[in-house]
C-alpha cells in the first residue's frame, strides 16, 4: 500500500482532499447509517482508482471540484461493488476484517452498497461532463455484467469455462471501473481524443493485468498481508485463470478426479506445484505490456512516466 501511495505524489494534496470528502461521506445526519458506512469508509485500501482518475486529470486541465468529484466517484463505484460482491460471494472477510455483510446482515449490506451507489452517481453528476455520465452508467452496468457471469456459472464451471469467458467476466467485473478513471479523467481535463482513446485502452489492459495477479495472488499470496486464506476463490466456488491452466496440463480424467476428491488445499498445491501459476503470470504481463504501449501516445513527462510505474506495479504487487 505504501508503494501505491507513493506514486500518486504528484497528487497528493487531492488524494487528501480526497480523503475528507470520504471521511464526510462516511459520516451522513442518518444515526443508523453513520456507522455502517465507517466499516467501509474511508481509511482502507490502497485508493489506486481515485489516483488514477486524478492523474488522468492531469492530462489534460481539469478544474479542482471537478477532478475531486470523479476522483470520489470513483471511489465510491468500488466500495459500493465491493460490498454487494461480498454479499454475493457471502465472503466473512476483507482485508483481514470481517466484511458488512457478516457484521450487519445480508439486507443491510445490500442497503449500504445502495447507498454508496448513490452517493457515487451524485459525484459523477458533479463533474457536469454529459460524456463521463454516460461512460459512469455503462461501467455500472458492465460491473454488474461481468458479476452475474461470475455468479452464474452453474454446477461445475471448473470444468467448462474458457479462458476466453474468464476474461470477459474480469474486464466487466474489475477493468470497467479502470477504465472509468483513466478515460473518464481524460476526458474531464479536455485532452486531445488520441490521448483519451490512449488512456481508455490503458486503463483496460492495466485492469485485465491488475485482476489477473489479484486472482494469481489467491493460490501463492500471504494470508497475512492478503487478509483472507489462500485458495478463497475455491472456497466459494469462483474459478480463475490458475484452474483454467492446470485444467489444460492434466487429462480430463486426472483433471475431474483432483476436483472431485482432493481437498481445497491439495488443489491448491497442486496449482502451485503446475506451470498454471507461470503462464498466468504471462498473461498478467502481456497486459502490462499493452498498457505500457498505449501510454506511447502521451506527452513524454512525469504523468506518463508514473502512469507506466502504476502499471509495473501492478505486476509486482503481493496484496
Amino acid at each position: 500500500m505504501a508503494a501505491t501511495r507513493a506514486l500518486f505524489s504528484l497528487v497528493e494534496d487531492e488524494l487528501r482532499d480526497v480523503e475528507r470528502e470520504l471521511a464526510r461521506t462516511a459520516l451522513p445526519d442518518d444515526p443508523l447509517m453513520g456507522p455502517m458506512l465507517s466499516l467501509v469508509l474511508p481509511g482502507s485500501g490502497k485508493r489506486l482508482r481515485p489516483g488514477l482518475a486524478l492523474l488522468a486529470c492531469r492530462i489534460g486541465q481539469t478544474p479542482h471540484p471537478v477532478m475531486i468529484n470523479m476522483a470520489v466517484g470513483v471511489e465510491l463505484l468500488h466500495a459500493a461493488s465491493l460490498v454487494h460482491d461480498d454479499v454475493v460471494d457471502e465472503s466473512s472477510t476483507r482485508r483481514g476484517e470481517a466484511t458488512l455483510f457478516t457484521r450487519v446482515g445480508n439486507s443491510l449490506a445490500v442497503l449500504v452498497g445502495d447507498y454508496l451507489f448513490a452517493q457515487s452517481a451524485a459525484r459523477c453528476v458533479g463533474t457536469g461532463n454529459l460524456r463521463v455520465i454516460g461512460l459512469f452508467a455503462s461501467t455500472l452496468g458492465l460491473m454488474v455484467q461481468g458479476q452475474v457471469r461470475e455468479a452464474s456459472r452453474g454446477s461445475r464451471p471448473h470444468q467448462k469455462l474458457t479462458r476466453e469467458a474468464y476474461y470477459e467476466t474480469i474486464w466487466g467485473k474489475t477493468a470497467a471501473l479502470f477504465v472509468l478513471a483513466a478515460e473518464g479523467g481524460a476526458i474531464l481535463g479536455g485532452a486531445p481524443e488520441p490521448h483519451v482513446e490512449a488512456m481508455r485502452a490503458y486503463g483496460r489492459h492495466l485492469g485485465l493485468a491488475f485482476q489477473v495477479v489479484d486472482d494469481i495472488l489467491d493460490y501463492v499470496g500471504d494470508e497475512a498481508v492478503l487478509g483472507k486464506p489462500v485458495g478463497s476463490d475455491l472456497r466459494q466456488g469462483i474459478i480463475t485463470l490458475p484452474v483454467i491452466y492446470l485444467r489444460e496440463e492434466l487429462s480430463p480424467q486426472a483433471f475431474a478426479e483432483l476436483f472431485e476428491a482432493a481437498s481445497i488445499e491439495e488443489i491448491v498445491e497442486r496449482i502451485k506445484a503446475s506451470g498454471a501459476i507461470d503462464r498466468a503470470y504471462q498473461d498478467a504481463a502481456w497486459q502490462v505490456d499493452l498498457a505500457r504501449e498505449a501510454l506511447a501516445a502521451l506527452p513524454a513527462g512525469p504523468i506518463r512516466d508514473t502512469l507506466e510505474e502504476i502499471a509495473l506495479l501492478a505486476l509486482r504487487r503481493t496484496a
